[in-house]
């Protein structure tokens, strides 16, 4: 595909199913000009039907070959904040992957790399960081903080004025209480309802979700 003048072209960082959907909501701006992805060769849970422009490594040369525009669309917190992170200092442009059928107040601001998927709801008020995901059907009420490479799982429910730090996960289902705060890189396991402060580097599970020393991964 090659860029046409009037519109962006853009990379997908990204070859599985979480770039999937990111690819279709990036098709809806009909400013930018989806030019192929890239991932591991050979990717396992390769589902996207973009032109496979080669693995991370290549994205400097992408760039050096015109191609301004890019949106890390991988579903593991730290790994897209790195490769954000590393495609800023390339000098790429960091594209939104905003879905129409969100709902976004105008007071809302968000940072570079969101995702807000189909269904999504943030309300007045709220700080979404750069590279966050607010997947399918989630709300998040007014005055919220999210922070960087947050994942706001799909019918996750955060009420007003709650601080999520950088990096948290929120399960499939979980729910957050007003006025609380979630520490950097926390997980709170799917269904888990937070209603208390948490701390750092933890994963919580259940109601009310409480520390568990030795976790199993949770999926969301």
């Amino acid at each position: 595909m090659t860029p046409g003048a009037s519109t962006r072209p853009v990379v997908v960082v990204g070859t599985g199913g979480h770039a999937h959907v990111c690819a279709e909501l990036l098709l809806q701006d009909r400013s930018l000009e989806l030019v192929g992805c890239t991932g591991p060769p050979q990717s396992a849970d390769a589902s996207t039907d973009l032109p496979y422009l080669g693995t991370d490594d290549d994205l400097p040369g992408l760039f050096a070959d015109g191609i301004s525009h890019a949106f890390v669309a991988v579903g593991d917190n730290a790994r897209r904040k790195r490769l954000q992170t590393d495609l800023g200092r390339v000098g790429y442009t960091i594209v939104n992957a905003i879905s129409r059928d969100a709902v976004i107040s105008p007071s809302v601001r968000l940072g570079t790399g969101v995702a807000v998927m189909p269904g999504a709801v943030v309300n007045a008020g709220t700080v979404v960081g750069d590279g966050a995901v607010l997947n399918t059907g989630c709300s998040v009420d007014h005055d919220c903080r999210v922070g960087e490479a947050v994942h706001v799982a799909p019918r996750v429910a955060v009420a007003g004025w709650v601080d999520i730090g950088e990096g948290v996960f929120l399960g499939i289902g979980s729910c957050v209480i007003d006025k609380v705060s979630i520490g950097a890189w926390t997980v709170v396991g799917a269904g888990g309802a937070v209603t208390t402060d948490l701390p750092a580097g933890i994963t919580a599970v259940g109601v009310p979700a409480r520390p568990v020393r030795a976790p199993e991964r949770m999926i969301g």
